[in-house]
Formats: C-alpha cells, structure tokens, sequence
C-alpha cells in the first residue's frame, strides 16, 4: 500500500478539511454588536442576587441582549458538526495510536476489536491492521502527522474561543467586593486538575494584555484585577460546581 493511499484511507483524518472558523466568525459578530456603544448607564446599588445568566448582558440594553444571546446560541448550533468532527478524528487517531504500539503479531482479532462498537470504525481497523504488518513505521508516521495537525487546531479553535468568552464577559456589570472574596475562597476549594485550567486563564488573560504573569497566579489580588477576568474566573468556578452536582 502507498503512502498516499494509507493516508487517504481514513478521510476523518484529513487536516485540509478543517471547515469553517465558526467560534472566529462569531466573536467577530460579537465585537461588531458590542462596539455600537449602546450600553446601559451604570446603577449605583448592584443587584449581586442576580443568577450568572442574568449578569451577562447587564450592561446592554435589552434590544442588544436579545441579539448577543441569539448570536451565542446560534454559535452552539453552528459549532457542534465542527466538535463532531473534531472528535471523530480524536477517535481515528486513538485508535491508530493504539494499534501502532502493538506488534504486527499482537494485533486485535475481531473478536478483540479495539472499537468493536461502531462499524464505520470497524473498516478503518481493518485497513490498519493490514498496513500494520506491511508497514508499521508508516503507520506511525501518519499517527505523527495527523496529531500535529490536529493539535494545531485544536489551539486555534481555544484561542478563538477565548477570545470570544472574554468579549461575552464585557458585558457584565462590574463585581462587588464581596464577590470577589468568594471568588477567591472558592478557587482555592477547586480540586488540582481544576486548578490547572484557572491557571490557563489567567495566563492566557495575561498574555492578550502583554502584562507579566506573576510568580504564583493563585494569590493574585482580586481587588487588582479587571472585570473581564474576574468573570471568566466567576463562570469557570460556576461550571465546575454545576458538573459536580450532576455527577452526584
């Protein structure tokens, strides 16, 4: 089998077909909504019983509200055949992964499939496990490229969609100084692997503004910081305890 034939027999695999950037297309929607400056003048007593659906938009009218939530579902609806695809190309090189770092005489047969359950799955198995005793070097230079390729994505489509979580949070009114110790309080309450991700927002919040990341990001001074990355800390913190109370 050719080079050009093994990597064109998992068409889930190939990296030009990355389709359209459906999280930049919208935070350009987004950017263009929120630069009209129509906001809502600030009231002196902040309402801070409100739910975190109802904080974002609180600085727009509610014309602009209705339109920045219709802007944000559509964005789901357009975003799940991309994830889709994405994750169907996770799945493809997991399973070539798993299959590269058997021996040719090791391999699955099919009563121990790797991925018995879904049948599309079952005939690019086949073609592996083929090219796996022909060559398996090339398998694991396809695994190689096509994750490179897919990491790259997979980063683009992050730095897409933080951004446009950081325009989102512009509209949200500024957070009171109780907040912000609760704020604090809580992420310190977050579990290691939740922690990493609080670290990646600040860093990535640092980064966008060209300021210095600080020694350790967990002792930052709330009072310091700007109201764009107190509330993507707020609604990380949110959605963390929200996928806690459905696993119990």
């Amino acid at each position: 089998m050719s080079k050009r034939a093994a990597e064109e027999m998992t068409p889930s695999l190939e990296s030009s077909k990355t389709g359209p950037d459906v999280f930049g297309y919208y935070r350009t929607q987004v950017e263009e909504l929120l630069s009209q400056k129509e906001k809502i003048p600030h009231h002196k007593h902040v309402d801070t019983k409100k739910s975190s659906t109802e904080i974002i938009g609180a600085e727009l009218s509610d014309l602009k509200k209705e339109k920045l939530n219709a802007l944000l579902r559509q964005c789901v609806l357009d975003s799940t055949p991309e994830v889709d695809e994405m994750q169907s190309r996770v799945d493809s090189l997991h399973l070539m992964s798993q299959l590269s770092n058997k021996k040719p005489s090791t391999l699955p047969t099919d009563a121990e499939s790797v991925i018995p359950e879904d049948p599309s799955f079952k005939e690019v198995e086949d073609d592996i496990q083929l090219l796996m005793k022909s060559d398996p070097g090339l398998v694991k230079e396809i695994v190689g490229k096509h994750s490179s390729d897919l990491l790259a994505r997979l980063n683009d489509v992050q730095q897409q969609l933080e951004k446009l979580l950081d325009n989102v949070v512009t509209t949200c009114r500024p957070m009171s100084r109780g907040e912000k110790r609760d704020l604090q309080r809580t992420i310190k309450e977050l579990p290691g692997e939740n922690l990493e991700r609080v670290a990646g927002i600040i860093k990535n919040h640092y980064v966008a503004l060209g300021k210095e990341m600080p020694d350790d990001v967990f002792v930052i001074n709330m009072e310091e910081e700007d109201n764009i990355l107190l509330w993507r800390l707020h609604y990380f913190v949110a959605a963390v305890k929200s996928a806690r109370k459905l696993a119990s």
